[in-house]
């Protein structure tokens, strides 16, 4: 390529750069190989583009030049992601960030894009020199692991929850799919072929037609708690059913629903059981007596009990004599009972069926979710009370929930230490090949004989082009690459970077007393990211004159101190940038806990704890 004729030269001066173009033609074609390069004016209208361009973006050269840089625009990106971008060049400084773009057949490709302004004698940019490296294969795999986590997790909960709860039918919804799937169980409650597809269509043309609004209003009172639990009749090939229906709702961040996972309890015979018992007396007696839940009838003006059953002298550890000089008041904890009796003041202690703790007779607690009812028993009015013991079934789901977290934590840590690989190999990449490229030219832009003293500012202001350059990307290959903590202590990497931020004239002190040796490579890199992430946003946006950074480690404790006295800022208002949220992930991928204090005018603390393993 010729880049005098290709490159338009501000001022409309033509053929000033023809020396310094064939100067540069044997880095530029060596950098074709290597990476995807355009040449933009202000407007973003394509000046140049390389042969690693037209191969990626599958365009020829004679479609892209002249054509604004929009022609392999995704509409992926938003349009503040972009609105920064410009107003970021459009100063004059340098802009990195991954783009996903759109080639000629449709198919989408990944880019990690460095934009560098280039500027005229007088500091004006005048074009937009982008250097991009292909990472699609990169973001895909990202993609898969994200998506294979979520499957994981979802095969495993279910599991759990089929376990946990004799035939009981289960079921999962996936909103953003639209997608529901029930268990064999469930598909066997309903009598229908387990092949079906399932949909909330025809779920409702199997409800009693009467229970209709119940279950969608239930539905409607989830939405807001959270948890779902109905009993509705269906009707099956065999006849009417009745059935128990409980879920619990899974919102996002943004209080959208996500998921539910629920179960189906067929309780057909539970309800004949309740008729008959009404019916009976000897009926209810045997019900009463052999129910699978700890029940209890109890006095509802004195609150003591009156008749319990098997299951509760088993459960609690009293016997029936003992639980007849009992009231509901002995089996909480103490420091529950004054809610106890607020609750039933008010009316709505029958009412409530959330699980509470109950006090066994040898000082265990398990967890009790209730049914509460009211009765006449003996004349007189009474409470029939139903316990589910659902300590276990609690259990795992919290099992569920850490294991839920660790995993995820495995997988982010494993993204975070790829993601600091790929730093790594575009740092080297900048500072060994294309630093040396840039280097070599100005070599050869000093070994040129000039004419003129025009000619001699010309060939200057290419010099100083490709001395600033050759800075912003050491910049940029300093941040991409952390120092090895195999030839550095953390201690050392630390001292190191507050050198840099010493040369803009803010004062750092470093206090450390870190037991290294106790440290595994990838908690140090992170530890060294988290510093050099404060670092650059007090530098950014501070105006600090004085860094403090103090370590501290007391056995499995390690605290991380940086104190400003910069201009500070109101902690309750969201941030525009990503700076403390990235510190605030890295943080919590290795158990640390962050708390900021900062308000205008009163500098900045961030103080992170992490607890070692």
């Amino acid at each position: 390529m010729n880049l005098h004729n290709e490159i338009t030269e501000p001022d409309g001066l033509k053929g000033r750069f023809t020396q310094l173009s064939q100067t540069l033609q044997a880095y530029l074609s060596a950098f074709n190989e290597v990476a995807i390069v355009s040449i933009t004016d202000l407007k973003g209208n394509i000046l140049y583009v390389n042969d690693k361009f037209v191969e990626v973006s599958q365009y020829s050269k004679g479609e892209l030049l002249g054509k604004n840089h929009r022609i392999i625009k995704s509409e992926f990106h938003s349009k503040e992601f972009f609105k920064d971008m410009w107003s970021t060049i459009a100063d004059g400084k340098p802009w990195r960030g991954e783009i996903k773009n759109k080639a000629k057949d449709g198919s989408y490709y990944w880019v990690d894009t460095v934009i560098i302004p280039v500027k005229d004698r007088n500091g004006k940019p005048f074009q937009y020199l982008s250097i991009r490296n292909l990472v699609t294969e990169q973001k895909e795999n990202e993609e898969k692991l994200i998506s294979y986590q979520k499957d994981l997790l979802k095969q495993k909960k279910q599991l759990k929850e089929a376990q946990a709860v004799a035939k009981t039918g289960s079921w999962f919804v996936d909103i953003s799919s639209n997608k529901i799937e029930w268990s064999e169980e469930t598909y066997r409650i309903f009598e229908i072929p387990s092949d079906t597809p399932m949909s909330y269509e025809l779920f409702l043309q199997y409800v009693h037609p009467d229970d209709k609004a119940i279950v969608d209003e239930n539905w409607g009172k989830a939405m807001h708690t959270g948890f779902y639990e109905v009993e509705h009749r269906i009707k099956t090939a065999s006849g009417e059913k009745w059935v128990r229906e409980r879920a619990r709702f899974d919102f996002n961040p943004s209080a959208a629903l996500n998921t539910v996972l629920g179960t189906v309890q067929d309780i057909t015979d539970k309800k004949k059981t309740e008729q008959a018992v009404e019916e009976a007396a000897r009926q209810y007696r045997e019900l009463f007596n052999h129910s699978p839940f700890a029940v209890g009838i109890a006095d509802k003006k004195t609150l003591r009990f009156l008749k319990v059953n098997e299951t509760a002298v088993k459960l609690y550890g009293y016997s029936e004599e003992e639980f007849l000089q009992l009231s509901i008041p002995d089996l909480r904890l103490p420091e529950e009972k004054e809610i106890l009796f607020a609750a039933i003041e008010q009316g709505k202690y029958a009412a409530d069926k959330s699980a509470r703790k109950h006090v066994k007779k040898n000082g265990d607690i398990i967890l009790a979710e209730p049914t509460i009812s009211e009765i006449i028993y003996d004349g007189k009015e009474a409470l029939l009370i139903s316990i589910n013991d659902v300590t276990d079934k609690v259990k795992i789901e919290q099992e569920l929930a850490d294991e839920k977290y660790y995993k995820q934590r495995e997988i982010d840590r494993a993204a975070l230490e790829a993601e600091e690989k790929s730093r790594n190999e575009i740092g080297m990449e900048l500072h060994d090949n294309i630093n040396q490229l840039l280097v070599a030219s100005t070599l050869y832009i000093k070994g040129i004989v000039t004419a003129s003293e025009e000619d001699n500012l010309q060939l200057q202001q290419g010099t100083n082009i490709i001395n600033n350059a050759i800075e912003e990307i050491r910049k940029l290959s300093s941040r991409f690459v952390a120092p090895s903590m195999k030839n550095l202590t953390l201690t050392e990497a630390i001292e190191f970077l507050t050198q840099s931020i010493k040369l803009s004239g803010c004062k750092v002190k470093l206090q450390s007393n870190m037991i290294e040796e106790q440290f595994d490579e990838s908690f140090k890199v992170n530890l060294y990211r988290i510093i050099q992430e404060l670092f650059s946003n007090i530098i950014k946006y501070a105006q600090a004159t004085e860094i403090n950074v103090n370590l501290k480690q007391e056995n499995k404790l390690l605290l991380l101190e940086v104190i400003d006295n910069g201009k500070g800022f109101n902690v309750e208002q969201k941030a525009k940038g990503i700076g403390l949220a990235n510190i605030r992930h890295r943080a919590k991928l290795y158990e640390g806990k962050c708390n900021i204090k900062s308000s205008p005018g009163n500098g900045c603390s961030v103080a992170i704890k992490f607890v070692l393993s």
